[in-house]
């Protein structure tokens, strides 16, 4: 996978999850450049974005919303900031099922579905 490819896969990822914008900044696009010269992987990503949004959304009751992900940059920090426990396979797994019952739209290509038109909208490249 080149960069591009691995840019326009990061931006899909990021648009499928809940609470982010409809369409990707240019920020966005430059910390997926970024992330991919880190050598990043995008189940390594993946991971990152299922965890924190299981976790922004996992709270307690009386807790305040949350406001919407403005921006990519929000899952890098995540990322960056996993334990090592968290990139343990299992753990990996049972994020992946936690965050697949409460947001039955998955993340991997393989399992998309979201419309054409969708996904052309995703890929907008500004």
């Amino acid at each position: 996978m080149n960069r591009r490819q691995y840019q326009d896969e990061v931006i899909r990822l990021y648009l499928l999850l809940p609470d982010t914008p409809n369409a990707a900044s240019r920020a966005d696009r430059k910390v997926a450049a970024h992330l991919f010269d880190q050598s990043v992987t995008l189940e390594q990503l993946a991971h990152a974005m299922r965890l924190a949004t299981l976790r922004r959304h996992l709270r307690a009751d009386d807790a305040p919303p949350h406001p919407p992900v403005r921006s990519l940059a929000y899952y890098r920090h995540v990322l960056h900031h996993l334990a090592e426990d968290e990139l343990e396979h299992g753990y990996q797994t049972y994020v992946a099922y936690r965050y697949n019952e409460l947001f039955p739209q998955p993340l991997l290509r393989s399992q998309e579905t979201r419309t054409d038109s969708q996904i052309a909208a995703l890929s907008d490249r500004r």
